[in-house]
């Protein structure tokens, strides 16, 4: 795991192995496992070290995203799908859409938001289906939220949070994701914060199931999103080369590391 490595202060190389690969792609590394390993090797060779901004959720590193609402349901049936009729992106896309397309109610969460170090913390109160939470500028990006440049710049995590609404309007939202125009829809309301804490209204706290680079774990409230103050170092070339664009997931894909040689 990549807090394995973080723990350790000990740099991480990645081969990438999984669906869609947003670390991996963001990070400019191979797609073909053959040659991403050859370009670790030689990075290793060269010395070549890259940071790499990490998000926590309480105590869970996430590097690509972290969720709560409707996105640890949607990972559960991507999983079913993917054992039934194999792992493509294809079939991820598929079972997204028909998880995001069934009912689903929302829930009231109490937002605590801080949108710079040092900054005031200010509160606000969110009906929704989902709350988000994006450390990855690509697929900030690709689905056309704004936010991916303040992650990009470091010191920041990009928090997306989706209301409530019926089944077309919820595929109004997707076809605007597949666009990259998600900021243009109503439903969405997306910022850009260096801490973040949640917890859901009212007297009813219990545990709340969060999904975090592809993992699901039940956690207590309230749960405090924010940046490790140092980052993980990456071994990959200096030089960032962006894998070209690829077909985007109706809602954030997460991928899975693993300390010092990760599959993701």
């Amino acid at each position: 795991m990549a807090a394995a490595a973080l723990r350790a202060g000990v740099p991480m190389g990645v081969v990438p192995m999984g669906t869609f690969n947003y670390f991996s792609r963001e990070q400019g590394l191979a797609m073909d496992a053959e040659a991403a390993v050859l370009q670790l090797l030689q990075a290793l060779r060269a010395g070549e070290l890259r940071p790499v901004q990490v998000g926590f959720v309480n105590d869970r590193v996430f590097l690509v995203n972290a969720s709560v609402g409707l996105y640890p349901r949607l990972l559960a049936e991507r999983e079913q799908a993917t054992r039934r009729f194999g792992r493509s992106r294809w079939v991820a896309m598929g079972a997204a859409v028909w998880s995001m397309l069934r009912p689903s109610s929302g829930r009231r969460w109490r937002v605590l938001v801080r949108t710079h170090q040092g900054a005031q913390v200010y509160e606000q109160e969110h009906q929704v289906t989902t709350l988000f939470v994006g450390n990855n500028p690509l697929q900030l990006e690709q689905v056309g939220l704004p936010q991916a440049q303040s992650v990009a710049q470091g010191g920041q995590l990009a928090v997306v949070l989706l209301k409530p609404q019926g089944r077309w309007a919820m595929a109004r939202t997707v076809w605007r994701a597949a666009l990259g125009q998600l900021e243009q829809d109503p439903a969405v309301l997306s910022l850009a914060c260096a801490e973040l804490t949640v917890s859901p209204s009212g007297w009813r706290k219990g545990r709340v199931k969060v999904a975090f680079d592809g993992e699901r774990e039940r956690m207590d409230a309230p749960l405090c999103f924010k940046l490790h103050p140092r980052p993980l170092w990456l071994v990959a070339p200096t030089r960032l080369e962006r894998t070209p664009a690829s077909p985007v997931e109706p809602l954030p894909a997460a991928t899975g590391v693993a300390p010092s040689l990760v599959t993701a």
